[in-house]
Formats: structure tokens, C-alpha cells, sequence
């Protein structure tokens, strides 16, 4: 069945964004708080990018508290050394689309510390909340250098999540992944025509994600669809919260 958002908005309704001091944002919602969706923006952007898209259309259930995490402020190489929002550096323009060659120099291509560190600061956000509800009630998601960081932090967590949501990004090959999160539900989103990420790579990375003790694996590849999130994806966003929060 086909979600309505028309039908469910009139019920969702955010209070006043949360701000905290590293930049971060909360919407806490005017429900129950029974679920929480810890979720990260990519290169360039802040915590306000997702919030318009949280706050009007109605992608978790409306018991959902949603962090939406900043990333520090960084020198970025491909940035000529400028500073932004950055959860970890990138030191080549063009993601290589030469799967083998990618992983073999997957190290020298960005800051494996900021990585770590950047994990750190995520994990530390996901413990809170864990205090709060379940960890089965608690999911984790992001767009592009976000989605690369949900995964990294997801798939090593060492208790179980309510799902992963990856949206335009890849796995690091040097992930390492928890047994736990092996039943985790996941969905994964790319364009076809991804100019930042090329698709044949994302799709590669995410072989070792699939396996017969993962009931709900979802990677969707959109047809002519760039390094963007548009209505489709959306979509699949507020069909797999619908499915996981239960």
C-alpha cells in the first residue's frame, strides 16, 4: 500500500527545535517520545539542511525524538584547505568508480582519525538515547559523507538497532561490523546518476551487507537521479520507518 503522507501530517506535529552547542539540532516531538533517529548531513551543509524535510513531512512516527547532528568544522583538502562542516576529509575531487583501485587506496583518500573521531561523537550521541528508549528503538541515518558515517557507526555498535538508513554514500571497506547489527534493517538509496558517488561503487561496497539473517534489506537504485534526495526517496524513507517502528 502506497504511504499517505496527506494523511498522516495533520497528525505530526514538532515542537520547537532543540539547539545545542555544537551546532546540533533536536525535534522533539509532541507525542510520546518512544523512538529516536540519530541522522547526519554531508559535506558542506549543517543541521538545518533536514530540518524542513523532518519537520513537514511526516517520514518517522510522530513518537519519534529526531537529532539532527553537525559535523565539526574542518579543513577539507578538495576544499583547498578551507574549513566547513566536514565529518571527515577527502583529499581526492572525484570518488575513484574503479572498485578495486578504490579499496586498495581507500586510506590515503581521506582522514581515517577524523573518521574515528567523528564515530566517537556519534556514538556518544547514540549511548544517550539508549538511556532514553531501546536500542531497538533507535535508528541511525544520513546523506552522502552522513550516510557513510551512519554505517560506520551502525554497523560497530555493540547493541542492536532499530535500523540504518544510507541515502547517496558508501561503505568504508575498512568497516567493521559488529555480529550484532547482522539482522539490523537497512535501507540504502542511490542515483544512477550520482556524479559525487558513482553508483557502481556504492552498490559494490554494500554487497557484504546482505545475508540471510537480514529479513529487511532494501537498496534502491533510482533511475536518472543525481546526488540529491528527492520525493521517490522520501518515500522509501517514510515506507521503511513505517515497517520498522513497531
Amino acid at each position: 500500500m502506497p504511504f499517505n503522507f496527506h494523511k498522516l501530517k495533520q497528525f505530526f506535529m514538532f515542537t520547537k527545535p532543540e539547539n545545542l552547542n555544537d551546532g546540533s539540532l533536536i525535534l522533539n516531538p509532541k507525542a510520546a517520545h518512544k523512538y529516536s533517529l540519530i541522522w547526519m548531513h554531508g559535506l558542506g551543509d549543517t543541521a538545518f539542511g533536514f530540518m524542513d524535510l523532518f519537520e513537514q513531512l511526516p517520514i518517522v512516527k510522530a513518537e519519534t525524538k529526531v537529532l539532527l547532528l553537525q559535523a565539526p568544522q574542518r579543513a577539507v583538502t578538495i576544499n583547498m584547505g578551507m574549513k566547513c562542516t566536514s565529518w571527515f576529509d577527502i583529499k581526492v575531487l572525484k570518488t575513484d568508480s574503479n572498485v578495486e583501485h578504490f579499496s586498495n587506496n581507500f586510506k590515503s583518500t581521506v582522514s581515517m582519525e577524523e573518521i574515528e573521531d567523528s564515530r566517537k561523537i556519534i556514538t556518544n550521541y547514540l549511548d544517550q538515547e539508549i538511556k532514553l528508549v531501546q536500542s531497538k528503538n533507535v535508528f541511525i541515518g544520513g546523506f552522502s559523507q552522513g550516510c557513510c558515517m551512519a554505517l560506520e557507526t551502525g554497523l560497530s555498535y555493540s547493541q542492536r538497532l532499530g535500523g540504518i538508513v544510507g541515502l547517496s554514500g558508501y561503505l568504508f571497506p575498512t568497516t567493521q561490523m559488529n555480529d550484532i547489527q547482522k539482522e539490523t534493517p537497512i535501507l540504502l538509496v542511490h542515483g544512477s546518476q550520482d556524479q559525487m558517488i558513482p553508483c557502481v561503487l556504492s552498490k559494490k561496497s554494500y554487497e557484504r551487507l546482505d545475508n540471510t539473517k537480514r529479513q529487511l534489506f532494501d537498496h534502491k537504485v533510482i533511475p536518472q537521479m543525481g546526488h540529491e534526495v528527492p520525493m521517490p526517496v522520501i518515500k522509501l524513507m517514510a515506507e521503511f520507518f513505517q515497517k520498522t517502528q513497531q
